[in-house]
């Protein structure tokens, strides 16, 4: 052998592995069944239980499950909200759940019977964040965050940061300003603001506090339900309870600068883009979700000039999911699709 090799070989043989990808799945949003067509329901069930054998199938390391296990328009019973033990407990490898506006904020409204939100929101902290590990069959532990937050949750796998903030829809649990528009669908009342307002500040300090417990990281997931960008992209729609969570995340990508992934569920169309110019490492990606009972398979390497590849598992809706409003196609169109 050469000699001069020799130092080559040895450069090689000393280098670090390059780290095998990582491959998770995330979805939301679904069973949507409604009470102007309960014969539906069980349609709507078997195509979730077909999609988790989906999900099995291509063997994730874990999936994340973005919120919303039931539609708008079914009753907040118990039967209801627990329901999804049923089908998470199909998930062969370790699930990860963080609750959206239809298991709570939106539980007033006379279409899911009136239930007082603050007690629903009880009833799921009881039942699904309970201890500190993740649903399926195959549960990993978590890290939770102190009562009365314990849905939130960070864990590390492969280098990576992976972390879930409780900010639903329906402007994140916030009564609107006076005048905001879609204020009449919103919570309202003194319990209402304080609740947002205590949540709010315990998920920004979530956000620092995992960032700041794992600053060697190779890159960042973080999970939410609601839609921070609709009111940016449809031109319409509340948005007074997304300014200080969306500041906090652009933020906190900026002073981490490795590959942030923001996923979220709510609007049911995929999607993926740069929703913040000047912060280019974050990426969002919105999962499909209603009529498209539908996930997302993401293959993540954060070294890579591409760091996320995704394709999509299960059928879309017959028709499928349309945009939430036409600037939402346009978006998509102009970003090459969800790519």
């Amino acid at each position: 052998m050469p000699v001069l090799l020799l130092p080559l070989l040895l450069l090689l043989a000393l280098a670090p592995a390059r780290a095998e990808p990582l491959r998770f799945v995330a979805f939301g949003d679904m069973p949507y069944c409604g009470a102007e067509a309960p014969e539906r329901c069980a349609a709507e069930e078997a195509r979730v239980a077909r999609l988790m054998a989906a999900i099995n199938a291509a063997r994730p390391d874990f999936s994340l499950f973005l919120g919303d296990t039931k539609g708008g328009t079914e009753l907040c019973t118990d039967d209801r909200l627990l329901r999804a033990f049923t089908w998470m407990g199909l998930a062969e490898q370790p699930l990860v759940y963080t609750p959206g506006d239809n298991e709570w904020t939106d539980c007033w409204q006379d279409r899911a019977g009136r239930f007082d939100p603050l007690e629903r929101l009880a009833l799921l902290r009881r039942h699904f964040f309970d201890r500190p590990a993740s649903l399926g069959r195959r549960p990993m532990p978590l890290v939770r965050q102190a009562p009365p937050t314990v849905e939130n949750a960070r864990w590390m796998r492969g280098g990576v940061l992976f972390l879930t903030l409780h900010v639903p829809g329906s402007n994140n649990g916030r009564p609107g300003e006076p005048g905001e528009p879609g204020a009449g669908g919103l919570p309202r009342g003194p319990a209402a603001l304080a609740e947002f307002t205590a949540r709010d500040a315990a998920n920004r300090a979530w956000l620092a506090e995992s960032f700041a417990a794992e600053p060697a990281a190779r890159a960042a997931v973080i999970g939410i339900q609601a839609d921070l960008f609709y009111r940016r992209i449809c031109g319409q729609g509340y948005d007074s309870g997304y300014g200080p969570i969306r500041e906090a995340i652009a933020a906190a990508a900026a002073r981490f600068g490795r590959p942030v992934l923001l996923l979220n569920g709510d609007s049911h169309y995929l999607l993926r883009e740069t929703p913040i110019a000047t912060v280019p490492n974050l990426t969002r990606l919105q999962v499909p979700g209603e009529a498209d009972v539908q996930a997302v398979l993401v293959t993540l390497e954060p070294e890579a000039p591409d760091p996320y590849q995704i394709a999509l598992i299960g059928a879309p809706g017959d028709p499928p999911q349309p945009p939430p409003c036409p600037g939402y196609a346009v978006l998509r169109a102009a970003q090459g699709g969800a790519r």
